[in-house]
């Protein structure tokens, strides 16, 4: 208690979103998240205002069933997973599961089990830590259900350095099961950004390969 004060007072806690110090993220960039209202995304990705014809995804066929996200991929929401992801921040872990948690929420009584999407030996390594874990832990609290480390990575490229064609060839064999406890049927699987959901596509039909039976996908951002 007295470290953490004394740290605290040496090096105080700055918002994630305007960097004031203060609260981990503030009343003000709260509420300038931009989340995505449900009612008006497209229900197979999450992209906002897809829920009539969704231009992200309606030629496609992902092996997901239906996708939830937060908000879309701006700030202050993308700074926070940044500064999650990259700086090392890592309590917005506990923020940023908990907002998957309650978004996620609209399905309590359909999921499970939650698996998060696995990060590279690479990441890991650069990271230090399993940020995808953290989130994940956070949304199986939230809903109730086990957490399981069902996937592995293969070791694919960082996506974000690739086009969208280049990502979906990228993540072909980029997950393998685990080979743990058998998945329950249905199964909800988490990350932090989707984008063209390629990523999600490619673990999912791992998933199902592996004895899940039908898999909805979660994440923090939605890029589009």
């Amino acid at each position: 208690m007295v470290w953490s004060s004394l740290l605290e007072l040496l090096l105080p806690t700055r918002c994630a979103g305007c960097d004031l110090p203060g609260d981990l993220l503030c009343e003000e960039c709260r509420q300038a998240l931009p989340l995505i209202e449900r009612e008006w995304a497209c229900p197979r990705c999450g992209a906002p205002f897809g829920h009539l014809v969704c231009t992200e995804c309606w030629k496609a066929e992902p092996a997901f069933e239906a996708g939830v996200c937060v908000g879309s991929l701006a700030a202050p929401l993308s700074r926070c997973i940044s500064l999650y992801k990259d700086s090392g921040e890592r309590r917005l872990g506990v923020l940023l599961g908990d907002m998957l948690g309650a978004t996620a929420g609209v399905w309590r009584e359909w999921p499970q089990a939650v698996v998060p999407i696995p990060p590279s030996e690479t990441a890991l390594r650069r990271r230090g830590f399993d940020h995808t874990g953290v989130i994940g832990s956070r949304v199986a609290t939230a809903l109730g259900v086990p957490l399981m480390h069902a996937l592995a990575s293969t070791g694919a490229r960082d996506q974000r350095v690739l086009g969208r064609t280049e990502r979906r060839l990228n993540v072909e064999d980029a997950f393998v099961a685990t080979g743990g406890d058998p998945l329950p049927p249905r199964v909800l699987l988490v990350d932090d950004v989707m984008t063209t959901g390629a990523t999600l596509d490619a673990a999912s039909a791992v998933l199902l390969a592996a004895g899940a039976e039908v898999v909805r996908v979660g994440t923090i951002a939605r890029a589009w």
